[in-house]
């Protein structure tokens, strides 16, 4: 076993104990289950745009395009509400953490796997997709869940296009605020995170300048890349693709 591996069972364990341990799941834990991921939500609407999506790196931009082009930001909502609102089975993934003690999650995706795991592991969620729900209290919770970018039910306040990333720190500042104290106090497991949302890098930037060498560590979970993946290009595109950002 290697050591990194060691510390990361001790500190995940220690984080269990201590009620000091959240999830952060991204886009790879839902598309596991058979949800799309960002670039499955926005391929239709980037060929109608004239666009390959597996060529495209700027989605937020694709979506705020579409908004303008048609003057509204209806068939996102629409494409949302189609994707995530499908009957999908729950992964192992979803229900191992659900039996795990652990009480807090946050997740920039739109659909309702973690809710539905912990409500299937007979386990009460208190689910914060809004800025009212902040505020609130689900009687006898067992874990709070944090969707930071809305909820699939609501598609019209989902966050997706660019002019929703620029509003958000002064639309969603609790949430910032809520998430930015959580970095601060516990132990982050990231899984099926690609790390490239701007929300997220510019709030872990913020705890990294204010905590001045003095924030915790985390750690994260990522599909490994394969030789064979789709948009690998050649062995020198796989080689930089396997490098490793660290914990």
């Amino acid at each position: 076993m290697k050591p990194e591996h060691k510390q990361f069972y001790k500190d995940f364990i220690e984080g269990l104990h201590g009620n000091s341990l959240a999830i952060f799941a991204g886009a790879g834990m839902s598309k596991s289950a058979g949800y799309v991921d960002w670039k499955g939500l926005l391929k239709d609407i980037a060929e109608d745009l004239g666009l390959e999506i597996e060529k495209e790196s700027d989605l937020i931009s694709i979506a705020q395009y579409n908004v303008n082009k048609i003057g509204g930001r209806s068939m996102l909502n629409q494409k949302i509400i189609a994707e995530f609102n499908q009957d999908v089975d729950l992964t192992d993934n979803h229900k191992i953490l659900a039996r795990l003690p652990i009480q807090t999650y946050w997740t920039t995706n739109y659909d309702d796997l973690i809710e539905k795991s912990l409500q299937n592991a007979k386990r009460i969620a208190d689910i914060k997709h809004s800025i009212g729900q902040l505020s609130l209290s689900k009687p006898r919770r067992d874990a709070i869940v944090y969707k930071m970018h809305g909820d699939a039910t609501m598609p019209n306040d989902a966050v997706l296009t660019r002019d929703d990333y620029e509003r958000y720190f002064n639309d969603k500042a609790p949430i910032i605020t809520a998430l930015s104290g959580d970095l601060v106090s516990k132990l982050f497991v990231f899984i099926g995170f690609s790390f490239t949302d701007p929300n997220l890098d510019y709030i872990l930037s913020r705890v990294r300048f204010y905590m001045k060498g003095t924030d915790r560590h985390h750690y994260y979970f990522i599909k490994k890349v394969m030789i064979n993946d789709p948009g690998i290009i050649d062995m020198a595109d796989f080689e930089y693709k396997t490098i490793g950002i660290g914990t």
